[in-house]
């Protein structure tokens, strides 16, 4: 009778024992999984999006910058003289703003728009050091709403101090907590 009362203490530590290691193993495969949620569903579409506004920023930027400097090395050659062919010249110039104008407007906006959507939607997936960014971006997004809306004067807009060097700490957060994930996921 002492040998099979051994032998079932014996298999109920045993048994004991598998089952604790086989929770833990199902616990950090759902941690797991939850990661992988995150940087695929939110972190990773989040910085992509991010990373699209910003080459077409900084090609807006470098071709206003282009555009200036040639504008500028034209009217030098008709300086203390007179351009009779001003608005010719100038139209495609003229052309370059309308299209950064209307860029601003149907992809730019929109595409900040979505960001917030999907923070929105999924900002269950969002950890506690990113959600803390997200009424920043509201307010950003919104003031870019109004502003595109004609429902908020220059001189507010001003004294909003409204620019996106405010969400850069989003941006940067995106990023390395997107570079976080992958190593977590990847075991690097």
């Amino acid at each position: 009778m002492g040998n099979i009362l051994g032998g079932l203490l014996s298999a109920s530590i045993g048994a004991g024992f598998v089952y604790y290691f086989a929770v833990r193993q199902i616990a950090k495969q759902r941690s797991s999984d939850f990661r992988k949620q995150q940087l695929a569903e939110f972190y990773a579409p989040l910085a992509g999006m991010r990373q699209q506004v910003r080459a077409k920023s900084e090609l807006r930027l470098k071709v206003s910058q282009a555009a200036n400097t040639a504008w500028h090395e034209l009217c030098e050659r008709y300086r203390g003289g007179v351009m009779h062919d001003h608005e010719e010249r100038y139209a495609p110039y003229k052309r370059i703003i309308e299209y950064e104008n209307k860029q601003l407007e149907t992809e730019l906006l929109p595409l900040y728009r979505e960001m917030l959507r999907l923070f929105t939607e999924r900002y269950h997936l969002a950890d506690a050091e990113t959600r803390a960014f997200y009424h920043s971006f509201v307010e950003f997004v919104e003031i870019g709403n109004r502003w595109m809306a004609e429902s908020l004067p220059a001189a507010v807009l001003e004294k909003l101090d409204h620019g996106e060097q405010h969400v850069l700490p989003f941006y940067e957060h995106l990023e390395a907590k997107m570079a976080t994930l992958q190593a977590e996921i990847t075991g690097t």
